[in-house]
């Protein structure tokens, strides 16, 4: 019996026991104009209030990464992440309005964990298709994989009068930007000479096939390989935009992944701080 234990023990030691799955938490959202809530400052003890609204929802999540979009500054994130206690500003971008202005829907990234690169990059005009914004990037090592991270807003559906030439160029605005996204991560994989073992592509994309069939925004990340852990969902298990006036309940607010595999459903907080709601995902990684 002494032997047989021996035994057990010495061809345990033969076998590679492969490592368990571990959890990666994104949160993308939305915060809509902040810290003012809209295009017009308001005062100081408004936005900290906001500012502390928002980081209890976000302490609550306890996200690893968070995606954010329409944040005014880097001190704005700064102060957001400080609030949270556990996170970072990796990178908040700095793009420009018309007439060279810094606008205040700029688009971050915050993180527990320091970035081994980031940058941010303005969308390509193509002809006079001008995509509003551009995207924030960050790379992170999480176990064995070099995760490649993509902070989004695309170009929301405001037309007109309902103008449908305007409605056409949102949306080829968004189908543009999201080809970039694709090319960009294809580019820096063969610059670096290897491929991320992991990407999350995330934000407000300002789309879904329920209102937009035709569109390709979603279908471009898909066919690249991404999901978004919606699959299957009905529409009133999916609400990131609740309704209001004109508009009905939507989907806009997205976390792709590829090379992680979804623990659970896409996780939607219901709350009042902001007129779109945080989505979490947790992505399962080697």
């Amino acid at each position: 019996m002494q032997n047989m234990r021996w035994l057990t023990v010495a061809i345990s030691f033969l076998f590679v026991w492969p490592a368990p799955a571990r959890e990666l938490v994104v949160t993308t959202w939305n915060l809509q104009w902040f810290p003012s809530g809209s295009s017009v400052r308001t005062s100081e003890d408004k936005e900290t209030e906001r500012i502390r609204q928002a980081g209890a929802v976000l302490k609550s999540i306890d996200a690893d990464i968070v995606l954010l979009q329409e944040v005014r500054d880097f001190a704005t994130c700064h102060r957001l992440a400080k609030e949270v206690g556990s996170l970072k500003v990796a990178i908040c971008s700095q793009f420009t309005e018309f007439g060279g202005k810094i606008g205040w829907q700029q688009i971050a990234i915050l993180s527990k964990q320091d970035p081994v690169s980031v940058w941010s990059e303005k969308w390509k005009t193509f002809g006079t298709v001008d995509p509003p914004r551009g995207f924030a990037f960050a790379q992170f090592k999480f176990g064995t994989n070099e995760l490649a991270v993509y902070s989004l807003h695309l170009k929301s559906n405001l037309s007109r009068n309902s103008d449908e030439r305007e409605v056409q160029l949102n949306i080829l605005k968004r189908e543009l930007a999201v080809e970039q996204i694709v090319h960009h991560l294809r580019d820096t994989e063969m610059a670096l000479g290897e491929t991320f073992g992991a990407v999350v592509v995330g934000g407000d994309l300002n789309t879904n096939r329920d209102q937009f069939p035709s569109e390709s925004t979603l279908q471009n990340l898909e066919q690249a390989g991404f999901r978004c852990g919606y699959e299957g969902l009905p529409t009133k298990d999916r609400v990131t935009h609740p309704g209001g006036r004109k508009y009905p309940d939507a989907t806009f607010d997205y976390i792709y992944a590829k090379g992680m595999a979804s623990a659970s459903s896409p996780s939607i907080v219901t709350v009042s701080c902001s007129d779109h709601w945080p989505v979490t995902r947790t992505l399962l990684y080697k």
